[in-house]
C-alpha cells in the first residue's frame, strides 16, 4: 500500500491522495485530481502545493468529471492495495496554464 498524504476540503470532508504526488509536485510538475466531498454534493479539481493543496474549481461531481476529462494534460495512475487514483500531469507549470487556458477559451 502506497503513503498517503490527507487534506481536507472545505467542506471538512477528510479526503487522501498517493504521497507520491507531493513528490511530482516537489520536482516542478503540476499535479490534479479530482476529489468529491462525501458531506455535500460537490466536487473539486485539486492540485497539490508545496504546503498543502490548491481548490482549482469546484462543481457538481458530474460537472467535474467533465472538466476533469476535457483539460488537455496526459492522464496517469497509481495502482496499489487500496485500488487506482487517477491524475492528470504537466511537466512544467506554463504546460498546465496552456492546457487550462485551451480550456477555458473552449467553455466561452
Amino acid at each position: 500500500m502506497s503513503l498517503m498524504s490527507s487534506f481536507k476540503l472545505p467542506c471538512g470532508t477528510k479526503n487522501n491522495y498517493p504521497e507520491k504526488l507531493d513528490y511530482l509536485t516537489r520536482k516542478g510538475k503540476v499535479v490534479i485530481f479530482q476529489s468529491p466531498s462525501s458531506k455535500v454534493k460537490t466536487a473539486y479539481i485539486v492540485s497539490p502545493k508545496h504546503k498543502g493543496v490548491e481548490f482549482i474549481v469546484e462543481g457538481s461531481p458530474l460537472n467535474i468529471d467533465a472538466l476533469y476529462e476535457s483539460i488537455d494534460l496526459e492522464e496517469h495512475e497509481i495502482r496499489d492495495a487500496s485500488g487506482v487514483f487517477f491524475y492528470k500531469l504537466a511537466e512544467t507549470r506554463e504546460d498546465f496554464d496552456h492546457a487550462f487556458e485551451k480550456f477555458v477559451k473552449a467553455a466561452e
